[in-house]
């Protein structure tokens, strides 16, 4: 059995002084491709964490289908924490999940569409070897005037405008989403056949939405996962859970954790940073599929999930009684789909303000799956290619700044206590060290705390993390936008050969990146 708290407190302390973080992405079906990124570290990991009587990772993190994958293996170690090695059997668990998530879509997998699409792909290239060429020339004899106002309606009309056809691959990833997402069938075990919702406001017909209900997937995930019977409540040394959603009228994130604050309470305040009314969730029993529900119901899911949230003023820590009203939850994706600074803000909390540590808290190892790429190859120009490279960009990781910000935070509170270490050897105490800064300082200290107050220099330097060490798994990483499978639905394709390849594609990226062997 791997380190308790009940059997190892003082020992953990000393000897484990750099934590493991894994940070998932959201991104649907692509939560496969953090199935294959789990099993490579899990599989490289675990002996060395063995012997170091450590945990294989201290937090899980996630967003949406990453929030999934988080919620299911954090619940596999508690369910086997008495065993010698409660993460034995998590990467399976993770890949069985996945596969009963696939659909077997055979019947785009027949010789007879590959061959198909294989003789109109030759047919595609000896029609832009024709008349690429001619009209090259005619655009220069005509000065371009395709793009003129007066035609430029028909400017993709043109037959150098066609492009190549889709890689057999992509192409059979590409029907396959459309089929789970527009035909009224749904995905098995995933989502439920559409709901059309018609333009009721403005009675326009071409303006509609189709949703869907998340239902079936809640069902699968507890076929893994009874959070009735056991909700997610962990203490300091076991796996600490994150899942981070977001408050749809206030546009901030929530953080639902794991770990409770100094009164061993389970709750979530968020709010805007310069108002002093923030909002409340208690979850003193623990994490629960009501709470996993809100990070994972995209904007098309067929209503928002709801949460009780109490709106107050907070004081001192103290959450008064307020009024206590539903509030709609979405999905965490949509504004840190990363959540590296949430987790860096909880775990700075727990160790900090809640175990009260100051220059000794954890440093943090971190791995995180990546599922949008930053750089592609290429200019996308067909419509698919567009809208794949805007999601892309739009659900990136973008705590490149985040991760910079703390490195750098954390030099100049280094720097602060060598000076501090000097001044301590010249008899000044650390008291009247920081006392005079706060009195010589408060007039130019600018940021104030959430209470609107002016910080505090002893709280600006104790309790920062260091990021010692910091690995993205990318999938598609620098992939040629026109050779790519990537499609723009790819969150929707369910199909099951897609979410093998995702899974085993995940493992051997990890295995490159991470330079195992």
């Amino acid at each position: 059995m791997l380190y308790s708290p009940e059997n190892n407190d003082n020992n953990y302390k000393e000897e484990i002084c750099t934590h493991r973080a894994l940070i998932f992405q959201g991104g649907g079906a692509l939560g496969a491709y953090e199935a294959g990124v789990f099993k490579a570290l899990y599989d490289n990991l675990i002996e060395k964490s063995i012997d170091q009587n450590r945990h294989l990772f201290d937090i899980v993190a996630g967003t949406s289908a990453g929030a999934i994958n988080a919620t299911l293996l954090v619940n596999h170690v508690l369910l086997n924490k008495d065993k010698f090695n409660p993460w034995e059997g998590s990467a399976e668990m993770l890949y069985q999940f996945w596969d009963n998530v696939s659909t077997d879509t055979w019947y785009l997998e027949n010789p007879f569409i590959t061959t198909w699409q294989e003789y109109l792909s030759f047919f595609r290239e000896q029609i832009n070897k024709l008349w690429n060429p001619i009209l090259k020339e005619f655009d220069i004899i005509y000065e371009n005037i395709r793009e003129t106002p007066n035609f430029l309606s028909y400017y993709y009309l043109w037959p150098d405008r066609y492009g190549k056809l889709a890689t057999t691959e992509s192409f059979r990833r590409y029907w396959s989403w459309y089929l789970f997402a527009c035909l009224p069938f749904g995905i098995p075990n995933v989502l439920s056949p559409i709901i059309f919702q018609p333009d009721y406001r403005f009675l326009n017909p071409f303006n509609f939405m189709i949703r869907y209900d998340n239902a079936p997937l809640i069902k699968t995930i507890r076929n893994y996962w009874d959070d009735k019977i056991n909700p997610i409540k962990t203490y300091e040394g076991e796996p600490r859970l994150i899942l981070v959603a977001v408050d749809v009228q206030d546009a901030t994130t929530v953080t639902f954790d794991s770990y409770g604050n100094k009164k061993n309470q389970l709750m979530s305040i968020y709010g805007d940073e310069d108002s002093k009314e923030k909002h409340v969730i208690f979850y003193n029993d623990g994490i629960k599929m009501e709470h996993l529900l809100t990070t994972m119901s995209s904007h098309l899911r067929y209503k928002f999930p709801e949460l009780n949230v109490i709106t107050t003023i907070i004081e001192d820590g103290y959450v008064p009684d307020g009024k206590v009203q539903a509030r709609p939850i979405m999905d965490g994706f949509y504004l840190s789909n990363t959540p590296l600074r949430e987790v860096l803000q909880a775990h700075r909390d727990y160790w900090y303000k809640v175990k009260g540590l100051d220059e000794t808290v954890p440093s943090l190892d971190v791995f995180i799956g990546d599922l949008y790429p930053t750089k592609e190859i290429g200019t996308p120009e067909d419509p698919d290619s567009i809208n794949n490279r805007i999601q892309n960009i739009l659900y990136h990781d973008k705590s490149k700044y985040d991760e910079k910000v703390a490195n750098m935070v954390s030099d100049y509170v280094y720097i602060i206590r060598s000076l501090m270490k000097m001044a301590k050897e010249n008899g000044i105490s650390e008291f009247d060290i920081y006392k005079k800064l706060n009195i010589g300082l408060k007039s130019k200290i600018q940021s104030t705390n959430h209470k609107g107050e002016i910080r505090r220099i002893e709280d600006l330097v104790k309790g920062r993390i260091a990021i010692n060490r910091l690995r993205r798994i990318e999938y598609g990483a620098c992939q040629n936008i026109c050779d790519s499978n990537d499609i723009y639905g790819k969150a929707f394709d369910f199909s099951k050969h897609t979410i093998r390849d995702l899974i085993k594609q995940g493992y051997d990226d990890t295995c490159i990146i991470c330079k195992f062997k």
